[in-house]
């Protein structure tokens, strides 16, 4: 049997910074208010794609999901961050409809 996360077989050292930065962002004293002030520079030091920073600095959840962030880590974003309900869930019906196109 194989082990699975939400996406992937194994998790990769990319979902594993994309989970540690949205992990620290809400969980540690200061990071949100660094985050939000600039989330690029506050990123700037971790080992991710530009596209995956862009992606977390847009909260492009849907995108994040596949990319194999966790979906409870991704839920304390949105809400951290104060994205719109609908926003959130749009995200990710989005990412469903493109999957079941493809």
């Amino acid at each position: 049997m194989a082990v699975r996360n939400w996406q992937l077989s194994m998790p990769t050292p990319e979902s594993y910074w994309i989970n540690r930065v949205l992990f620290d962002v809400h969980h540690k004293e200061g990071h949100l208010q660094q985050y939000l002030a600039d989330p690029l520079r506050y990123m700037d030091p971790i080992d991710l794609p530009q596209q995956r920073k862009a992606q977390i600095r847009d909260n492009a959840i849907g995108a994040l999901y596949l990319a194999g962030a966790n979906p409870y880590l991704l839920r304390a974003h949105a809400l951290g961050v104060h994205m719109p309900e609908q926003a959130f869930l749009q995200s990710l019906r989005d990412v469903r409809e493109e999957a079941s196109h493809g």
